[in-house]
């Protein structure tokens, strides 16, 4: 009867463990997808989708904490990041994808081996899994890419950020005219044509890693000034967050906050008065936030769709993971412990009949 209660424990640990990875790994990040919002299209030729991807900073290899657990977590970072993404990806059936810098957590410091290793991982995480060769993908650095914040910008890390992601800062698609703007050196695209930011015919997105509004300077005055962006797309700060102020007036700023417990579409009016900013939230997991996700936006004419795809919480799979290595741990110590126990009174045993 011991014997029968010891294999139905040890079966049913057994199934608890493989139940729960099988449920984390494979179905909990296709259950999350019942949690989004789907913006739809009056006319498919007429809308553009955009996927916003912010912050991925994938693992480098030399400033965890745990050094010798590196390989460990960069394997569990990377998969999250391909496997959320892949799952935002289907969902939105993208015509543009953005990646909005810090893209590599450690490329400011790295050499140009260990810049090509991380620029791999970028592709096999992003690339592989959206292998669509009509989507468009724009790529912008972050201090983590280029420097900014913890190491100096300098023209090598710029010259070998866009030799890896060659393409031009300014980008046409449809009636979308996207440009890129680097705080971090104080940059924009050279515009000499004149217009008007209530032309709505072309629709002018700023691209951003540092935010704009949410940190005025007299760069920003000059991005707003001569671009006159109608909507800015930025990063950085890990948060979610919509912005807007009058495009000409710029004296009082309105803060929306988007969360996981909102799944809202916000829907917008562009070239009317306001002009609109929206920090994407990081993708990772390892940037210290619960809320973690991608952004979705959608163009039509002159009217902005925009929700956040939230990802489900990898920390707390790790802490499910860790609770039944801890149960396993006790199984395991009560196994030896019984076995010593037996052992004793096998030896107490003998000593007394040698008597």
């Amino acid at each position: 009867m011991r014997y029968s209660r010891k294999k139905i424990f040890l079966c049913m640990l057994s199934v608890l463990l493989i139940g729960t990875i099988v449920y984390i790994e494979l179905f909990s990040y296709y259950i999350n997808t019942y949690n989004w919002r789907q913006i739809q299209c009056q006319h498919r030729d007429k809308c553009t989708k955009i996927l916003l991807v912010a912050d991925p900073q994938i693992i480098g290899n030399h400033e965890e904490i745990l050094h010798f657990l590196t390989p460990l977590t960069i394997f569990d970072s990377d998969r999250f990041l391909m496997k959320t993404y892949i799952h935002a990806y289907n969902f939105i059936e993208p015509d543009i994808v953005i990646f909005l810098g810090d893209l590599m957590d450690e490329a400011h410091r790295a050499s140009n081996h260990e810049f090509h290793q991380y620029v791999r991982r970028i592709i096999n995480i992003f690339l592989d899994t959206s292998s669509s060769s009509s989507v468009r993908h724009i790529w912008l650095p972050g201090d983590n890419d280029i420097g900014g914040e913890d190491s100096l910008v300098t023209k090598e890390k710029i010259e070998r950020f866009e030799h890896a992601f060659s393409q031009p800062s300014f980008i046409t698609f449809r009636h979308l005219n996207l440009f890129k703007i680097n705080r971090l050196v104080s940059e924009i695209p050279v515009y000499k044509k004149k217009r008007e930011f209530f032309d709505t015919s072309e629709i002018f997105i700023g691209l951003s890693h540092v935010p704009l509004l949410f940190k005025p300077s007299i760069f920003v005055e000059k991005v707003l000034n001569k671009m006159m962006p109608h909507v800015l797309f930025t990063a950085h700060e890990h948060k979610s967050m919509i912005i807007n102020t009058d495009a000409h007036l710029r004296q009082d700023i309105h803060l929306t906050q988007v969360t996981p417990e909102n799944h809202e579409i916000f829907e917008y009016s562009l070239g009317t008065k306001d002009i609109y900013e929206f920090l994407i939230p990081t993708a990772s997991y390892r940037m210290g936030t619960n809320k973690i996700g991608y952004g979705y936006a959608v163009i039509e004419n002159n009217d902005l769709k925009y929700t956040v795809l939230w990802s489900p919480s990898r920390f707390n799979h790790l802490i499910l993971y860790g609770f039944l290595v801890f149960l396993l741990f006790l199984y395991s110590l009560n196994k030896i412990l019984c076995k010593c126990c037996r052992l004793l009174k096998c030896s107490h045993r003998k000593k007394i009949y040698s008597y």
